[in-house]
């Protein structure tokens, strides 16, 4: 992303930020049969439609690419592509993009009619500091020209777009539990007595807790917590309604949040795209963490001498790391990304010195 500040203009966006994107995916913009600027596709003689590329198979244009200059916003700039969209029959997928934020439209409702709603977006920028979640990497892998399929696009946006759609019900459930949804937890749980009111009531709190319980349930497992001298599926005991805050407590009465396992997460991601070399990349395998009463240690090996980073949170919500290998050097942060080059270099100087 370093030549996003200096793409003043839209040309400026194609040249330096659109096209390397799309030649990372495989499209060759040297091919003229392949990667057509200024494609166009006309109702009439009078009202003419131009996109400023169009992705083609066999003679045939298959991807639309509306772009914008990089400091555009995109909410109001859809009607064009929309318009080539219509007017191009063979179209199955449209992007808009100002180089660094894309959004991916397909024909869902109806056909050759570009939807409203776009079935993914993505920032490069998330992708850079390793801030998207793997659906999001699964929907970008699936435009890769060796992956893209013109015939499936539409039946597979219907899906992304029902997907996030379920998403945002179940995050609406976590926040706020319906009357509904607690009698039927009730009823799926096996529940025999009368459902009252107050039973009720007590059903929509039980949810809330049972939803961060099973949300920290699936981070732990994920993440395949290994942990100095426990187990690696610690116990997890869910607190009372005032003093839950989204944590785990395990068995030894330490609490590990879900940020400081968000930070753990981070690292063993991050460094598995920053480091260069073979060897450091299996070392992370030895990362692992532990979390004492004071500050949450991610190490390499062992806990003392392999220390990478010790992290206690702050009351404002951000971070404080230090670095003992690199002559405790500190950072306070709220993004986890501006750890990366300290967090490379300590953890090289880890597997150097073993631990």
């Amino acid at each position: 992303m370093r030549a996003a500040p200096n793409c003043k203009n839209e040309e400026g966006t194609k040249q330096f930020m659109v096209l390397p994107f799309l030649a990372s995916l495989g499209y060759n913009p040297f091919n003229p049969d392949e990667v057509v600027p200024e494609h166009h596709a006309d109702f009439s003689e009078k009202y003419k439609n131009r996109v400023d590329y169009a992705i083609m198979r066999d003679g045939t244009p298959i991807i639309a690419i509306e772009v914008k200059q990089q400091d555009a916003k995109l909410n109001d700039d859809r009607g064009q592509l929309r318009s080539y969209f219509n007017a191009c029959q063979t179209v199955k997928l449209g992007i808009l993009t100002n180089g660094i934020i894309y959004e991916c439209f397909a024909d869902t409702d109806e056909r050759n009619i570009m939807d409203q709603t776009p079935f993914l977006s993505f920032s490069i920028d998330d992708i850079v500091n390793g801030q998207v979640d793997d659906r999001t990497i699964n929907g970008i892998a699936d435009l890769r020209r060796d992956k893209f399929d013109p015939a499936n696009v539409g039946a597979e946006a219907r899906r992304k777009l029902l997907l996030a759609t379920f998403i945002e019900v179940l995050q609406n459930w976590q926040r706020n539990p319906s009357d509904d949804l607690g009698r039927l937890l009730l009823e799926e749980g096996g529940f025999k007595g009368v459902k009252t009111k107050k039973i009720a009531l007590e059903a929509q709190e039980l949810a809330k807790q049972a939803f961060s319980t099973f949300v920290e349930r699936a981070i732990l497992k994920r993440i395949g917590i290994k942990q100095e001298e426990q187990d690696d599926t610690p116990q997890i005991k869910t607190t009372d309604s005032d003093n839950r805050n989204d944590k785990s407590t395990i068995d030894d009465g330490i609490v590990t949040t879900v940020s400081e396992l968000a930070a753990y997460d981070y690292a063993i991601r991050r460094l598995a795209f920053l480091v260069k070399d073979e060897d450091m990349f299996n070392a992370i395998s030895e990362i692992a963490y532990k979390d004492r009463k004071t500050v949450f240690c991610v190490y390499y090996k062992r806990p003392q001498a392999g220390s990478i980073f010790n992290l206690k949170e702050r009351s404002d919500g951000s971070y404080h790391f230090v670095f003992p290998a690199l002559d405790n050097q500190e950072i306070n942060t709220t993004k986890l990304a501006d750890i990366d080059a300290s967090l490379l270099e300590a953890f090289q100087q880890r597997v150097t010195q073993g631990g």
